[in-house]
């Protein structure tokens, strides 16, 4: 298994309990005490565990993030339930603009090449990622500075946005709650609030690990969702509170 993918792993494993020791992580992935040790290290300095002596424990709410290789690994298949959901919203024609976070990512590996879109993004991944399949959709990417996840930023990405109306945007966030969405940049903030101007729909992804996390900077409220789609492990209270408002909740189901 790769580093990566343990790390991940290690991650899924450590939602259902607050500790690991070194010893349990040996016996389940099969590696040595130091890889083991290394791996709670980086994930450590990555902020979402903080290791103990023989081992780790779990810390609720961070605004850092793993390497975009590690969060794309990690909840995978409740991302790809997530983004057949998010799939039966399109229609033929639409305009949507996708966010390049890993949950969009994985959206878009679902979108079907013979669907006609016009799709703008602010990353060079995603786009690769429907261009590699021949995709039937016009593609746009935003202008500006590139960085290590294949994102680009800065200020033209702003202005470059605003110059599109879209039928859909389809977002992530660090941590969702009963209030709204959360994220741990102020650009993605911007964007968030710039998308709400300028989009008929706005469909926020978020698999249930990201259920009442919060981050730094404050995103929208949930009244500004046309969509929350989560999975099936959302918890039922956090539930009963979105259908409370005008947003309307949507449960994928992971096979």
């Amino acid at each position: 298994m790769k580093a990566s993918k343990r790390r991940a792993a290690i991650l899924q494993l450590m939602q259902s309990r607050t500790n690991v020791t070194v010893d349990h992580l040996i016996h389940q992935f099969g590696v040595s005490e130091e890889t083991i040790r290394r791996d709670l290290r980086q994930l450590d300095d990555s902020g979402y565990v903080k290791r103990v002596y023989g081992g780790a424990v779990k810390i609720e709410k961070t605004t850092r993030y793993l390497s975009y290789q590690e969060r794309l690994n990690s909840n995978y298949n409740e991302k790809m339930a997530i983004g057949q959901e998010c799939l039966q919203l399109l229609e033929e024609g639409d305009s949507v603009f996708i966010d390049g976070k890993t949950t969009c990512l994985v959206f878009a590996r679902n979108i079907p090449s013979s669907l006609n879109l016009t799709i703008v993004t602010n990353s060079i991944i995603l786009a690769h990622e429907l261009i590699s399949r021949k995709s039937h959709a016009t593609i746009h990417i935003l202008g500006g500075e590139l960085d290590e996840n294949g994102m680009m930023n800065g200020p033209k990405v702003d202005q470059e946005l605003r110059k599109y109306r879209f039928d859909k945007a389809v977002f992530s966030c660090i941590g969702v709650n009963a209030k709204g969405c959360y994220f741990g940049k102020m650009e993605a903030q911007q964007n968030a609030h710039t998308l709400k101007e300028i989009s008929s729909n706005l469909l926020l992804l978020a698999d249930s690990a990201k259920i009442n996390r919060h981050a730094f900077l404050f995103g929208l409220p949930l009244e500004d969702f046309t969509y929350l789609i989560t999975d099936e492990g959302a918890p039922a209270g956090f539930s009963e509170k979105v259908k409370k408002t005008s947003c309307r909740l949507i449960k994928s189901s992971i096979q």
